[in-house]
């Protein structure tokens, strides 16, 4: 959400809000051969217009493949990043998944692991892979994570998982309750505390 005409300064001075749509890309780039381009700037974040918004708004917060046309730099206050560019075709990206032996020494292990106690409905030993401020809430408290992942006619498996990042990892998984199939995936975030990887935020991509 930026500030948009009179100022385009402060939403909350009376600037009109403009939501937009923002690529951040995996790494910095620049641009050459625009009047209104300086090469010397390293961004990360491309504004991105669609004539069917909807189709973007179905990819937020995602890690997403994008191919575009008629990139320009900024020339108006309506464009609030260096760079802004059409939507010709979206997709969810598709990380590879890692080996099992690629795991090793990386927070993977740690989300290996919560997924399988989830799978035996072992609450506990789940919980203990969050980070300890986060037991309590009703999502990864330990009573809770049994007594969900214990009713499920189909227990949810871990299928595969891709690195994003040192700290974040793309989990594929797969479970059945009475009324439905899940077929899910989900962002997983860590940290490192005292030498040891601990699940810091888990966020569902697709609803399941």
């Amino acid at each position: 959400m930026f500030p948009g005409p009179p100022n385009y300064e402060d939403i909350q001075k009376g600037d009109t809000p403009e939501p937009e749509y923002i690529l951040k890309l995996q790494s910095p780039i620049c641009i050459t051969g625009d009047d209104f381009a300086n090469p010397d700037n390293h961004f990360q974040a491309v504004q991105l217009y669609s004539e069917k918004e909807e189709s973007l708004r179905a990819f937020l917060h995602q890690n997403v493949t994008v191919q575009l046309t008629d990139p320009g730099a900024a020339e108006t206050g309506h464009v609030h990043e260096p760079l802004a560019a059409t939507v010709t075709s979206i997709a969810p990206a598709q990380a590879k998944p890692m080996d099992f032996t690629d795991e090793y020494g990386t927070a993977a292990t740690t989300i290996r692991a919560f997924y399988t106690a989830l799978h035996d409905a072992q609450g506990a030993d789940a919980a203990a892979m969050v980070i300890p401020e986060k037991r309590t809430m009703p999502a990864f408290s330990p009573s809770n994570l049994t007594r969900f992942y214990g009713s499920l006619t189909d227990p949810i498996t871990m299928l595969d998982i891709a690195q994003e990042n040192d700290s974040t990892f793309i989990v594929h998984y797969h479970y059945a309750i009475k009324s439905r199939v899940c077929d899910g995936r989900a962002t997983v975030t860590t940290t490192m505390r005292d030498g040891r990887n601990y699940i810091q935020g888990i966020r569902a991509m697709n609803g399941c």
